[in-house]
C-alpha cells in the first residue's frame, strides 16, 4: 500500500517561510526550518533503514525518493563513507524553486535552510555521528545549482 501524502505549491512553502520571518526574525525563520528539518531527515531514516543494505544506497534511495517528491535532483559526490563526509549538488531544489516563485525574496544569501537542516539529520543518522552541512553555493541567490558540503 502506497504511503499517503500530500503537497502543497511553491508559493505556499515561501507564504510559510515569510510567515515565520515576521513571527520570529529571518535569522530566527532560518534556525527554525533547519532545527524542525533535522528531526524530519533523521527520521526518515529511521523509518526507510531497513530498506538500505548500504549506506551507498541509503544515499541511492534518498536520492530517488526526493526526486519523486519533487525535493530537486540530489548527486552525492566525493563520499568518504568511513569519514561522514561529501557534497551534494541539487538541481532545481524545491526551496530555491519557493524562493524564486515568491515576489521580492531574494536576499543574496543561500536560502536551502529546510533541505539543509534534511541532509544534516538523515546523515547524522546513516552515519551514526554528527554531520554538519553548509550550503556553499545557492541557486536562490544565482548560483548554477545548489550544493551542500557535508562532514
Amino acid at each position: 500500500m502506497p504511503k499517503k501524502s500530500f503537497s502543497f505549491q511553491f508559493e505556499t512553502f515561501n507564504d510559510m517561510v515569510s510567515a515565520l520571518e515576521l513571527i520570529f526574525s529571518p535569522s530566527a525563520a532560518s534556525v527554525i526550518l533547519f532545527t524542525a528539518a533535522v528531526k524530519c531527515g533523521a527520521q526518515l531514516y529511521s523509518r526507510m533503514k531497513k530498506e538500505f543494505g548500504t549506506k551507498e544506497e541509503a544515499l541511492r534511495r534518498l536520492s530517488e525518493l526526493k526526486k519523486e517528491e519533487n525535493w530537486g535532483n540530489l548527486t552525492f559526490r566525493d563520499v568518504d563513507f568511513v569519514k561522514g563526509s561529501g557534497k551534494v549538488m541539487v538541481a532545481d531544489a524545491f526551496e530555491m524553486m519557493a524562493r524564486k516563485a515568491g515576489e521580492g525574496r531574494e536576499t543574496g544569501q543561500p536560502c536551502c535552510n529546510f533541505l539543509r537542516g534534511f541532509l544534516s539529520g538523515f546523515l547524522s543518522e546513516l552515519f551514526k555521528k554528527t554531520v554538519t552541512v553548509t550550503e556553499e553555493k545557492c541557486a536562490g541567490k544565482g548560483d548554477e545549482y545548489c550544493e551542500f558540503i557535508f562532514g
